[in-house]
């Protein structure tokens, strides 16, 4: 139906020009098909582009062609940091990313096949995508076709991937006296002889006496390869351009033994355009992009299974070698598995490990991730000027569909127990106990299904004109409407709105403009849906003026201000509609009424509320930008203040406490338009150019600061302390530590401490509020998750056919907590080497780590600044020489260019909490990436 309107829109056009004898050799100067002269200069903004002078305020560009080069990379924002002060749009998280126009992922994309991105971050620049652009709006702007001589580039990478740090874990001889001590700290005898752990310790037998380091070369290779190549295409006339990039990606795994040496990631993206002047009046173009990906593993999560399973508990190969020669029925068990690892070793556990993650990749089967993407545009750029000069129109619909899936073998293998006996003076296996089967059904299994589809439609009537060379008048009347629907929604997910921009300026001197939209949404009650989301700007450019027109010192300077407010439904969460609807469930639950197991009732989780309404996003921000001294230095920068009002939350604090209980849990209080948040900094980018004798000199800065803070809040709190409000909206709350405790006398002085029982070498906490009591109500901000600066450096050094590039990123400000089973040490969990220093009678006066126990400790394991460190760092993110093959080698040769490069990624972390915050528990570690790439131009 849409698709019939756009075309019948199209042939309404084309006859309206195609019956004008005044016919013009000149095209359109549209979105997608750009005129030759000033297209350097241009900037792709909401729904139209424009001059890099008459630009608005708050938006930041990134222009992969000019340093990819230099700075080659694959993830499209690599650097964003350092060149445009990073992504995060001042703090707001979960932007919009369009991908020419259309709502896609970052991830759809690589680096090489844009054009530009552009950071919409103020209100007035965004506001005409609506509701959904209320957090800031990446607009991606891919490579398109060139009139002229066919152009061919080629490139190829190959490099290797080098882990940072692995975590450090206890072996089996120190697991087990610290294992000991733990014990002896809660008053219980040691588990653990001092002749096994001497044993242990000698390793005289590793598959006796198993002392498993999952991190070791046993299993992990050094580095694991990544590989990448694409080619670009482009060529075409006045009347007919396409370009076409066809790219692939492959990494293996780390694993270096059984199922693991297979594992391997592939990505196979396909993306192609053409342009296409139907006449002098009417043009159109096509879209199209495809990705396949694929993501083979052994089954069972290696990573989380080693930080897990302790060295000692057993050794997860068993040689055959070792059983002994009259043991008949250990050697016929072992004849008779079917995993038996190059004829000499069969797999290890016991009866409460019947899997391991070394057995899991020798025989517990695959899985492959598939992810399939096809993503279409089509669209119409008609001339009107023969109805009213400076009309044109523009419309442009997209189907995207993408779906993944989960493909497997799955397996079950059998786990041997050895028996061990000392026979003539050789340990030997004298019986096999074997839990579990070997089964291989070799049956493939489906599971784990998504998909997604999108329809987007657009269009637009956009009025340009100049009347007595210096008054330009811009006018845009628009109407964009998507529906989406994913695997698990019960209802299309819509947006819709309509947008007027009207825009005038004064000789590119004096700017003024308004942009406004009707968005509607669905997740909103009947007479609410509906909104107006009102923004303006103004614009001096001082430069202009005769008090500095000519300046020796500025080349440009222009100031902008904006103010608006956008109404969103983005704080109302993804896939959440009906809020403002009361909902009632049939429960059961059990009761200790005697004779009576299950009570059913019916439970409401919150109330109706008909005026829930949109979130309203109010902002006023001011930018300022220019250049110096003939173009050696170039900046911009932006002040931002954005009150965020009307974020809908169940606001317990205005209803009495029986309107809710805890069990069965039910709420009658119904979502309100209450919490606010403030968000306000300023962003900026500074680029000073230089020649130093031969050396071509480029130095970039960039940063961003935002300064987030809490407005309204639903709580009742007696301490104002506590309260969230006031406070920054990404808070981390906690107690306050003062040490651990040196004796029992120490706690018997000190407040109670209600988080279970506490004995010396626990921390101890503050009274805030002097109730001799510590519990929840103690808890204090202890600092913010993100880091309220994110920045970076840029340095570009060119001598001759060498470039030198370096490329710095930073973040401050910021705050952490150190939690889970490798800092928070309890139980029988895995011994992380952080308990190397942990209290004891004999270490009181210098541990730095709690008492260890067996027996859990609530005390101690808890948010509190104890745990709390810096993230602040500064990065050497990228390095990178590159040669250009000099033009005399090329000549008489069909290859136009070719640049040879030499890079590293991720080099250097400066941090107090370096190995902190280069480490990663249950997961992939962070590596290190030496990359060696050719480019070549035909």
């Amino acid at each position: 139906m849409k698709k019939n309107i756009l075309v019948g829109v199209i042939l309404f056009c084309g006859w309206c020009v195609g019956n004008s004898p005044d016919l013009q050799a000149q095209s359109t100067a549209s979105s997608q098909n750009l005129p030759a002269a000033g297209k350097d200069s241009l900037v792709h903004i909401a729904y139209r582009a424009v001059n890099r002078k008459d630009m608005p305020g708050a938006v930041s560009i990134l222009n992969p062609p000019s340093y990819l080069d230099k700075n080659y990379g694959i993830y499209p924002l690599e650097g964003a940091a350092a060149f445009v002060g990073g992504d995060n749009f001042w703090n707001m998280s979960g932007s919009l990313v369009l991908i020419d126009g259309v709502p896609r992922s970052v991830n759809d994309i690589t680096a090489n096949e844009i054009e530009q991105i552009t950071f919409l971050k103020g209100a007035n620049a965004m506001v005409l995508y609506g509701s959904r652009a209320a957090h800031g709006v990446m607009l991606i702007t891919t490579k398109r076709g060139k009139a002229g001589a066919p152009e061919i580039n080629v490139r190829l990478n190959s490099g290797v991937n080098m882990p940072k740090s692995y975590p450090s874990y206890l072996g089996s001889a120190d697991y087990m006296t610290w294992y000991n001590r733990a014990l002896k700290n809660d008053g219980l005898p040691a588990l653990y002889a001092d002749t096994t752990i001497a044993k242990y310790a000698a390793r005289s037998n590793p598959y006796q006496y198993p002392d498993i380091d999952y991190f070791s070369s046993d299993y992990l290779r050094k580095f694991y390869n990544s590989h990448s190549a694409n080619a670009e295409f482009s060529s075409g006339t006045e009347r007919a351009k396409f370009y076409a990039l066809a790219g692939f990606q492959n990494e293996n795994s780390l694993l270096n033994f059984g199922e693991g040496k297979n594992s391997h990631i592939t990505r196979l993206n396909l993306r192609g355009n053409i342009d296409l002047k139907l006449n002098n009046y009417i043009s159109t173009y096509v879209n199209v992009s495809t990705v396949f990906y694929t993501n083979r593993n052994a089954l069972g999560n290696y990573w989380q299974r080693a930080d897990s399973l302790q060295p000692h508990r057993f050794a997860p190969l068993i040689p055959l070698s070792y059983i002994a020669a009259g043991s008949k029925g250990a050697q016929a068990l072992a004849g008779g598995s079917r995993n038996l690892l190059d004829g000499k070793y069969l797999l290890g556990g016991t009866q409460q490990f019947l899997t391991n993650p070394v057995s899991d990749g020798y025989a517990a089967g695959y899985s492959i991730f598939t992810s399939r993407q096809f993503q279409y545009t089509t669209g119409v750029d008609v001339d009107l000027r023969n109805v009213l000069k400076g009309l044109s129109f523009h419309g442009e619909v997209s189907v995207d569909y993408s779906n993944t899936y989960n493909e497997s073998v799955n397996n079950t293998y059998a786990v041997y127990v050895p028996a061990w006996t000392r026979i003539n003076g050789n340990d030997s296996i004298t019986s096999l106990t074997v839990y579990n089967k070997d089964t291989r059904p070799g049956t493939q299994n489906l599971n784990n299904t998504w998909s997604d589809q999108l329809i987007d439609v657009n269009f637009h009537l956009d009025y340009r004109n100049t009347f007595r060379d210096k008054h330009n008048v811009s006018v845009m009347l628009l109407a964009d409407g998507l529906r989406r629907r994913q695997t698990g929604d019960y209802q299309f997910r819509t947006n819709a709105n309509a947008g007027l921009h009207l825009e005038y300026n004064f000789d590119q001197r004096y700017y003024a403009a308004f942009s406004g939209a009707v968005v509607n949404s669905t997740r909103l009650p009947a007479g609410k849906r509906v909104a107006f989301s009102p923004t303006a700007s103004v614009g001096w450019v001082l430069s202009e003026e005769a008090f500095l027109k000519g300046s020796a010192v500025i080349d440009r300077l222009k100031v902008t201000a904006s103010a608006g407010i956008v109404n969103t439904d983005l704080d109302f969460g993804v896939g959440r509609y009906y809020l403002y609807d009361a909902v009632y469930s049939p429960t059961a639950y059990y009761s200790w009424q005697d004779g009576t197991f299950v009570n059913r009732t019916t439970t409401i989780s919150r109330g109706q509320n008909s005026d829930l309404t949109y979130a309203k996003r109010k902002e006023f921000n001011l930018s300022i930008e220019g250049a110096l001294f003939n173009g050696k230095i170039d900046f911009l920068a932006s002040l931002f203040h954005i009150r965020k009002d009307g974020m809908p939350v169940q606001t317990y604090s205005l209803y009495p406490s029986f309107f809710f209980t805890g069990y069965p849990e039910t709420s009658f209080a119904p979502y309100t338009n209450f919490a606010a948040n403030r968000n306000q900094g300023f962003d900026f980018s500074v680029n000073v150019h230089e020649r130093v004798g031969e050396v071509k000199l480029s130095v970039g800065v960039a940063g961003t600061y935002v300064n987030t803070k809490a407005l309204k809040r639903d709580e009742l709190f007696t301490d104002a302390y506590r309260n969230r409000a006031g406070k920054a909206a990404d808070a981390i709350f906690g107690l306050q530590s003062a040490g651990l405790f040196e004796d029992q006398q120490a706690i018997d002085n000190h407040a109670t401490q209600r988080f279970g029982a506490v004995k010396p070498g626990d921390i101890r906490y503050v009274d805030q509020n002097g109730d001799n009591v510590i519990d929840e109500r103690d808890e204090v901000m202890l600092g913010r998750w993100g880091s309220p600066f994110t920045g970076g450096v840029n340095i570009t050094a060119q001598w001759k056919d060498f470039t030198l590039f370096v490329l710095g990123t930073g973040y401050f400000g910021g705050t952490a907590l150190k939690s889970g089973d490798y800092f928070w040490v309890t139980g029988a969990a895995k011994y992380s080497d952080v308990v190397l220093n942990s209290w004891t009678e004999e270490t009181k006066n210098t541990a730095s780590y709690p008492r260890l126990s067996t027996l859990g400790s609530g005390n101690n394991f808890r948010s509190s600044d104890y745990w709390t460190y810096s993230t602040n760092r500064f990065n050497i993110a990228k390095v990178q020489l590159t040669w250009a093959l000099p033009a005399k080698m090329l000549k008489g040769s069909f290859v136009k260019g070719v640049n040879i490069y030499v890079s590293g990624n991720d080099l250097l972390t400066l941090a107090r909490n370096r190995e902190i915050l280069e480490l990663n528990i249950g997961a992939t570690p962070q590596t290190r990436f030496y990359n060696f790439g050719v480019k070549a131009e035909f």
